[in-house]
């Protein structure tokens, strides 16, 4: 009885511990495993209006999710586009690779071009060239 009434009071004792620490696997200074550094992200609309820019002329194809993982010291990223006009759009992306003090990590990507059919979903991804890139920013550009 002693060892049962033991038994419980330690399991309560760890559960409302475990409820005081913070909720969700997520270090501080990432969103979905992406590095945020010091931005405010709630949601992942945030993260992407963060890590997305447009060059040269504007796009109707938008980035709406993006989850970052590492494979090994580099970084690697999921990217999921989407047309949703009725029409077929072309357009180019590139990933800028930015290393801890802000400067570009890389040589300037090449231009990558790609072609999203009218209401659909299409998913890039990429890998940093070089464990100095530790952030990232993806560059769209309309090809019509």
């Amino acid at each position: 009885m002693k060892t049962t009434c033991l038994l419980a009071a330690l399991l309560t004792l760890l559960l409302a511990a475990g409820c005081a620490t913070k909720k969700g696997f997520e270090q501080p200074g990432y969103a979905y495993g992406c590095p945020i550094g010091e931005t405010k992200v709630s949601s992942m609309d945030d993260l992407v209006k963060a890590k997305t820019a447009s060059e040269g002329k504007r796009t109707t194809i938008q980035a709406t999710e993006m989850r970052c993982t590492k494979a090994g010291d580099l970084l690697k990223i999921d990217a999921n586009l989407n047309n949703d006009s009725s029409t077929v759009k072309r357009i180019a992306y590139k990933f800028r690779w930015i290393d801890r003090e802000g400067m570009r990590a890389a040589e300037e990507e090449s231009w990558k071009p790609l072609m999203l059919y009218n209401n659909s979903n299409l998913v890039i991804n990429a890998v940093a060239p070089s464990a100095k890139a530790v952030d990232f920013r993806l560059i769209l550009m309309s090809q019509e």
